[in-house]
């Protein structure tokens, strides 16, 4: 298995994962009250996040492109045709959430978890798109 094969996987893993879980996350409160679904949701999300930046480094490098920083990675796949631009502009703010989930977990505004829970729709459709060029 390559590279990017692996890293589609493990990501429609996750994103499936999240969808099934997606009825135990009534509100906020259902996360503050249970540890596990918590812990279970922000790995997923972060993994979701941490696969979309790998599987765009790994396009980019596939083109001899260079990148900088994650949100780059990202922006990358603009040079694509496959990839719109506004399908760019909605996945390139994976690495800034990707990093509040690394770096502010403890204050971490549990809505904008809710929200990125129901906002999974555009790394379905960078999968998707991915997964079809395989």
């Amino acid at each position: 298995m390559t590279y990017l094969v692996e890293r589609l996987a493990e990501l429609r893993r996750h994103l499936v994962h999240l969808k099934e879980i997606r009825p135990k996350v009534s509100d906020r409160s259902a996360l503050e009250k249970d540890l596990s679904l918590k812990n279970d949701v922000l790995f997923s999300l972060l993994a979701v996040c941490q696969l979309v930046i790998d599987i765009a480094g790994e396009l980019s490098a596939a083109r001899s492109e260079r990148f900088s920083d994650y949100t780059e990675a990202i922006r990358a796949l603009g040079v694509d045709d496959r990839f719109s631009a506004e399908l760019v502009r909605k996945l390139e703010r994976l690495p800034g959430f990707r990093n509040v989930l690394v770096h502010e977990y403890v204050a971490l505004d549990l809505d904008r978890v809710i929200e990125a829970l129901d906002d999974l729709e555009p790394v379905e459709e960078f999968f998707e798109i991915v997964r079809s060029a395989q």
